[in-house]
């Protein structure tokens, strides 16, 4: 294993450097694409700012309370969290700010932003039904004759039109427009304003602003957002609080103030009652000629103080509950706030009367940015419908429960009364009437208690949030960051190559690796032959020291080691498992290498299904070895002509190609062919058919004593390597050699031994 995995990291380092100038076109293209991003982007910035959160009464105790019972979390500020990142919010920021629209000027390769006096303004005169839905793009360009106005939407469709003036009407391919500049505008510079429907506005604004809770039992709340634009962003985030705040208060104040004017309208009817309690008894006195039964009736009043005072109380309570259900009851009030904070001691009738007001403070915010016919309106409207109806028959049980009450305080109220029947009529009637007007007085004191109570709290609100950092840019925050980018640059430009060379090597299945071809190839490697530069099928000559030439010889050199000692006048058969690994190439100039050593040597074609020696030697095609073995007229000498490369080479071309090649291969008199050769000659070097492709070859391993397979670099594929090994386990040719033929000249190498 560990061999392998020397060998992985070697082929690894092999390949990468082979391709060094696509890493180094990669890096190069990247670091030139990262620049002109980086002076075409305008730098982003982030801005943030940080709020915390009025705890309202009683939270604190609350808050300790679930950490003694194990529960975490912030509850009220994960809401407020969800209401400072609502559109409605945000579309009342932008709405104040008037940030609908994007102005921007070029200033060399960026497009920089600009706030609060931006050089364009838009007036849309009368847009296109594609100019409503769609955003566009208007630029602007000060020409020698005037102003060129261009208009962009999506990808295809462009508009230009040129104007001597701006301020008057275009019209163009979105609308009619009416451009203003407030300030000259530069003729080396474009002006650009984006136009979109507000929803997609605020969708993009919203996209960018993150709020989130310092930590999750923590009131303090972060806001952050990035942009070219630090200072409009300062300006958003701050109006974006002082629009929570400015919310929160007048959602406050209209309960405060719907109470208010309950209370003031009650007033009014209390003091009217109260003033006919007071002139009745005035005149009960003047009609009576009576001068002073106080005395006499404190002392009764004295006796049944208590009583009374909690009959007025119920009486209180009464009269509270049926201006809540006349309030309830009143179609032209339906959808209001529920006065509160009035007195309403029952906590059933006060819990429902404070979820009613909260649902309708939700419809009233929902409503702000949605209409009567949206689902979750209607939705919601049944919901309040419903919580209604629970509110009068609470009432209604709530009454009951009063009248219930002030019967069983009214009987204990009759012992007194009966002791009142033997006091004179005049002081009995007199006594009832102060009742009546104490009831009054009570119910008028305890209202007005309330009024002083209720402006008192009116006056005194105190904003939800309070800020403790203010919106600042983070000077820090800077991105792109220059060195950043180019390191991520190069980093892309190694990266992206380096995928490809795997996808390559993935893909690749051929033979590139000369050292892995040697180790997986159970045969003794003759040599290695780069490739011939002069394109030339003869590749050595006597006399020349090519590098293919001296490669040759060193095939021949191993040849010598490799071929058995007692063999003489050997037949080597010179073959490859597909076309084109250049088989003919090897057999031609090995037994020229062999001539030139002053050896006898013939070189047979015997691959009669494609014959080309012939051709690479320039001789006829016509009355050679095919002849010689179909027709027994035919004698040797007739078929060996002159190499005429070398005086010691001769050759045996195939001759005409026969249509049954596998059977003339089996003929007895191809056998004597060879049995006369080896008398005549040193070495019979025989160029035959690719094994994979035809069985001509196995045929010929009768007659042979060596077997050379040839195979390409980077053309035979790397299964062949498999194949010739298991020719060689099933012994289908014996002795069988390998010759690595067209390798790089940095990777050319030559070795020879016997596979174990």
């Amino acid at each position: 294993m560990e061999k392998n995995n020397e060998i992985d990291v070697r082929k690894i380092v092999r390949v990468v450097s082979d391709r060094w100038w696509w890493f180094a076109i990669g890096v190069g293209v990247f670091v030139l694409l990262g620049l002109a991003y980086y002076l075409r982007k305008a730098p982003n910035w982030t801005t943030d700012a940080s709020i915390i959160l009025r705890q309202k009464e009683g939270a604190g105790s609350q808050m300790e309370a679930f950490s003694l019972l194990g529960l975490t979390g912030n509850n009220a500020a994960e809401d407020e969290v969800v209401v400072l990142s609502s559109r409605g919010l945000l579309y009342q920021s932008i709405d104040a700010l008037n940030l609908w629209e994007s102005p921007a000027v070029r200033n060399g390769l960026r497009w920089e932003g600009e706030f609060r006096h931006p050089a364009l303004t838009i007036d849309y005169i009368a847009l296109t039904e594609d100019g409503q839905t769609d955003p566009f793009t208007v630029y602007v360009k000060k020409t020698s004759s005037g102003y060129k106005v261009r208009t962009k939407r999506g990808m295809l469709h462009r508009s230009t039109v040129k104007v001597p003036e701006l301020g008057t009407p275009i019209e163009t391919e979105v609308g009619t427009i009416v451009v203003h500049a407030h300030r000259p505008l530069s003729p080396d510079s474009t002006y650009r304003v984006r136009h979109a429907r507000e929803e997609l506005v605020v969708a993009g604004f919203r996209k960018n602003i993150h709020v989130s809770l310092e930590s999750k039992e923590s009131n303090i709340i972060n806001i952050a957002t990035s942009s070219p634009l630090p200072e409009r962003d300062k300006a958003l985030i701050s109006q974006m609080i002082e629009q929570y705040n400015l919310n929160a208060v007048v959602d406050k104040n209209m309960i405060a103030t719907n109470t208010a004017a309950f209370i003031e309208e009650r007033l009014g009817i209390i003091t009217a009652e109260l003033s006919e309690a007071e002139n009745a008894v005035a005149d009960y006195k003047e009609k009576y000629k009576i001068a002073d039964l106080a005395t006499q009736s404190q002392l009764f009043l004295h006796a049944s103080s208590v009583e009374q005072r909690e009959l007025a109380a119920l009486e209180t309570q009464l009269n509270l509950v049926d201006y809540i259900e006349e309030f309830l009851l009143d179609e032209t009030k339906r959808n209001s706030l529920i006065p509160s904070n009035i007195g309403i001691t029952d906590g059933s009738l006060a819990g429902s009367m404070s979820e009613y007001n909260a649902m309708v403070l939700q419809r009233m915010r929902l409503l702000r940015t949605a209409k009567e016919d949206n689902p979750v309106v209607e939705q919601m409207n049944l919901q309040m419908e419903q919580i209604r109806r629970n509110i009068l028959e609470t009432i209604a049980s709530v009454r009951e429960s009063l009248k219930i009450r002030q019967r069983n305080m009214m009987a204990q109220d009759s012992k007194y009364n009966r002791q009142i029947e033997n006091a004179p009529e005049q002081q009995r009637e007199y006594i009832r009437v102060l009742r009546q007007q104490e009831i009054r007085e009570r119910l008028y004191l305890y209202l007005y208690e309330k009024r002083e109570e209720n402006a008192l709290m009116l006056a005194a609100t105190a904003m939800p949030a309070k800020i403790l950092d203010m919106p600042q840019r983070d000077v820090r925050s800077q991105s792109p960051k220059l060195p950043i980018l180019l390191l991520l640059c190069i980093f892309l430009g190694i990266v992206i190559p380096g995928i490809a060379v795997y996808l390559e090597v993935l893909l690749n299945d051929k033979i590139d690796d000369p050292k892995e071809f040697e180790r997986r190839m159970k045969a003794p490697l003759l040599g290695q032959l780069v490739q011939n530069s002069r394109n030339a099928h003869i590749a050595i000559h006597e006399g020349e020291s090519t590098v293919s030439a001296e490669l040759f010889r060193l095939i021949r050199t191993n040849l010598r080691f490799v071929m058995p000692k007692e063999t003489k006048s050997p037949v080597i058969l010179v073959t490859s498992c597909i076309n084109g690994d250049g088989k003919s190439y090897v057999s031609s100039n090995t037994a020229l290498s062999l001539a030139i050593l002053g050896k006898k040597v013939v070189l047979v074609g015997l691959d009669i299904r494609k014959p080309m020696l012939a051709t690479y030697f320039n001789l006829s095609s016509k009355g050679h070895l095919t002849d010689y073995l179909s027709e027994p007229d035919v004698t040797l000498d007739d078929i060996i002509v002159p190499s005429g490369e070398h005086r010691n080479l001769d050759l045996i071309p195939c001759g005409t190609i026969p249509p049954n090649p596998a059977e003339l291969l089996q003929e007895e008199r191809l056998d004597e062919l060879f049995a006369e050769l080896r008398k005549r000659y040193e070495y019979i070097i025989v160029d035959t058919a690719p094994v994979a492709l035809v069985s001509d070859t196995y045929l010929l391993d009768r007659v042979a004593d060596m077997t050379i397979f040839v195979c390409r670099y980077k053309y035979t594929p790397s299964e062949m390597i498999d194949y010739i090994n298991q020719v060689i386990e099933q012994k289908r040719m014996h002795n069988v050699a390998c010759v690595l033929n067209g390798v790089k000249g940095m990777r050319a190498g030559y070795g020879y031994g016997a596979k174990k």
